[in-house]
């Protein structure tokens, strides 16, 4: 076998080299550009066409989402007609749905709406709401939204809660906006 033989074969494991040189590369700078991105836009890398599905910690079902905002989604509880506003805190897991009969619905990404703007509509339109904690939970109205926390009025008392302990609001009366 002569050299040039030789080289002609070296030619191909160089080139398959730079390849994998420039899709090590190209991979670097993908975790670098996530690295840089919140939660909000990972779940809209999710293939929104199926729908997205959150589970959400103070509720045994899942929620299809409707609509993504600012720190929240808007959505319906899987199997019933019944709205969910969940901060995005109160979220344990975003997925596509599989093998769920819900209608699949495309969600909205509405980046500039505050979820304190979506609870002063719910109190403006004084809808009865369930409030779900990871702990609590009980029935009543939106009396005051504040800049860390919701005032609800139950039946027997005047509730004051930190966003923080919020886990879903459920909006009992199926209004949609």
């Amino acid at each position: 076998m002569s050299r040039n033989e030789n080289l002609l074969g070296l030619g191909s494991l160089w080139d398959t080299e730079q390849m994998n040189i420039d899709w090590d590369v190209a991979r670097k700078r993908e975790r670098d550009r996530k690295s840089e991105l919140y939660f909000s836009d990972a779940m809209v890398s999710l293939p929104l066409n199926d729908g997205v599905t959150v589970q959400v910690a103070s509720l045994d079902r899942v929620i299809h989402v409707r609509r993504i905002g600012m720190m929240w989604i808007d959505g319906v509880v899987c199997g019933s007609v019944e709205r969910a506003i969940v901060p995005f805190d109160a979220i344990r897991a975003v997925f596509s749905p599989s093998n769920c009969a819900c209608a699949a619905v495309t969600p909205d990404h509405f980046e500039m709406v505050p979820l304190g703007a979506v609870l002063r509509d719910i109190e403006r339109h004084a809808s009865s709401i369930t409030v779900m904690g990871e702990r609590l939970g009980f029935r009543g109205r939106i009396t005051g939204v504040w800049r860390d926390a919701i005032s609800v009025r139950s039946l027997c008392r005047e509730w004051v809660i930190p966003r923080s302990a919020l886990g879903a609001i459920l909006v009992d009366d199926g209004e949609r906006s």
